[in-house]
């Protein structure tokens, strides 16, 4: 392709390259959500129902990820890899969605902003399912305009199967089918296309799909939720969103969500081949960024009356519009300024994820280190609270006994259901007797921990304080540093003489 032989289309295929490699680096422990990814997928498809009661997912990409930890193992890195050959299957999705509505040129830039961004590559190093998320977006861009243009049977069940995967991957794509469903019902109504009413019916038939887990999801809404944020107000979630974007915390990550931004702006606020000021001529990007962004109204909305969390990486649910708007943005551009636009957006998020690839998502690893490195098998490793445990329990159980506050379980997944009842309750005295009783007096304690958790208080404070009159002054190993971790902790041992 000619131009793949401009500047602009080298810098595409350097940041193709480097993006793909990106999409596979990841040396750091498995974090919380990770963790218990892993977990869950342990338990195949026999118990995995009862165990995602106890979570609050839906259960698709568990599935996949059981499938896949079958064949790979369950290692780090293979966990993760799954979620890295999503994210390349993503790269050449969206160009087979861009070479539907623009030439060839447009498409390459669409391609760079999507190889180079830090919320993609952040999410193919990660064993969770936004990497799946994007690809099942993409797909549904394709089937919905395939059945837009010819709504026969075929293309409509290509329709009704992305919406049924998609609920069956992640609650928020109940907010995406209601966007979908009202649109097409005005557009059904109104009688201003064609192929609405067809399409009407593709969408509910693959809602209609979702159904057999009812039950399991108005479980999870009674006694699950998310106990471990409220809901935000709806500027916090559009902040969160443009941070995600931009790959996490950081100067870096806001400037890429600056140039990220002025690119959308663009790609929205210009029209023609002469790039005129003016709302942009291509309706199918309207579409596209409409029903994103009414997606992200309408999961804030809701999140803030029922006062459930929103994380940044939701924002998945927009990030293909936001993509091909800043394609477009780049194309709107004169030629020279396009190349130097690009390059300073590819800079940006390369300097992005570098900086998110040099911080470990949780500070565990390092506690397990050391307690790996001092401690002798069979020891006792207390976290608190318990969602440090999984990320520990992985590292760690093949050597020592792991117990999680205040459960006392071994840690290996965190128990959602009424969760703040329950934590609240807890009772940390009991609890430094029960860890106590079971190290029996022969073997040591280690205790990796922190303060400041939701629905926790200092729980965790007191229950080293509780060992402490029980076992003697600890030795403090490890220091919490919230500023290099996402996930920090501390690490504590008592009756382990110094090394």
């Amino acid at each position: 392709m000619e131009v793949l032989r401009s500047p602009v289309g080298v810098v595409v295929v350097v940041a193709l390259l480097v993006g793909i490699l990106l999409r596979f680096v990841a040396d750091s422990p498995l974090w919380l959500d990770e963790a218990q990814s892993v977990t869950l997928a342990d338990q195949g498809l026999g118990g995995l129902v009862e165990a995602l009661r106890h979570d609050g997912h839906p259960p698709f990409f568990y599935l996949l990820l059981s499938a896949w930890t079958a064949v790979a193992g369950n290692s780090a890195f293979a966990a993760r890899a799954m979620s890295g050959l999503l994210g390349v299957l993503a790269l050449g999705l969206v160009v087979s969605v861009t070479r539907r509505h623009v030439e060839a040129r447009t498409s390459t830039l669409v391609l760079g902003v999507l190889a180079s961004s830090p919320f993609a590559i952040r999410y193919a190093t990660e064993a969770r399912m936004y990497a799946l998320l994007l690809v099942l977006l993409l797909l549904g861009h394709l089937a919905v305009e395939s059945a837009w243009r010819r709504p026969d049977g075929p293309r409509l069940a290509g329709v009704a199967a992305v919406v049924a995967l998609l609920l069956y991957t992640h609650y928020w794509s109940l907010f995406l089918v209601a966007v979908l469903l009202g649109v097409l019902l005005v557009a059904t109504i109104t009688r201003r296309v064609a192929a609405a009413p067809r399409l009407l019916v593709g969408v509910a038939a693959g809602a209609v799909a979702f159904v057999p887990w009812l039950p399991v999801l108005w479980y999870q809404l009674a006694h699950t939720g998310t106990p471990w944020s409220p809901g935000p107000r709806p500027t916090v979630v559009a902040a969160l969103a443009l941070e995600a974007f931009g790959g996490g915390r950081g100067s870096e990550a806001l400037l890429v969500a600056v140039v990220l931004s002025v690119l959308v702006v663009l790609g929205l606020g210009t029209r023609g081949d002469r790039s005129e000021l003016g709302l942009t001529d291509l309706p199918w990007l309207w579409i596209a960024i409409g029903v994103g962004f009414a997606t992200m109204l309408l999961g804030a909305g809701v999140s803030l009356v029922t006062q459930t969390a929103f994380q940044g990486r939701y924002g998945v649910f927009c990030f293909v519009p936001v993509v091909l708007a800043a394609g477009v943005g780049l194309a709107r551009l004169p030629r020279p300024a396009t190349a130097l636009a690009l390059v300073l957006l590819v800079g940006l998020s390369w300097i992005s994820v570098a900086r998110e690839l040099s911080r470990d998502r949780t500070q565990v690893g390092v506690a397990a280190e050391v307690v790996a490195a001092e401690g002798n098998d069979g020891d006792l490793v207390v976290f608190c609270p318990d969602q440090l445990a999984p990320a520990g329990y992985f590292l760690l159980a093949d050597r020592f006994t792991t117990v999680a506050y205040p459960a006392l379980d071994d840690g290996r997944s965190v128990d959602w259901v009424d969760y703040a009842d329950r934590n609240r309750s807890a009772d940390p005295a009991a609890a430094a007797d029960a860890i106590v009783a079971r190290a029996g007096g022969s073997r040591a304690v280690w205790m990796i921990w922190i303060d400041g958790y939701r629905n926790y208080g200092r729980q965790c404070g007191r229950l080293h304080g509780e060992l402490s009159a029980r076992l003697g002054a600890s030795r403090h190993l490890v220091g919490a540093d919230g500023d290099e971790y996402y996930n920090a902790a501390n690490l504590n041992a008592f009756g382990v003489p110094p090394s």
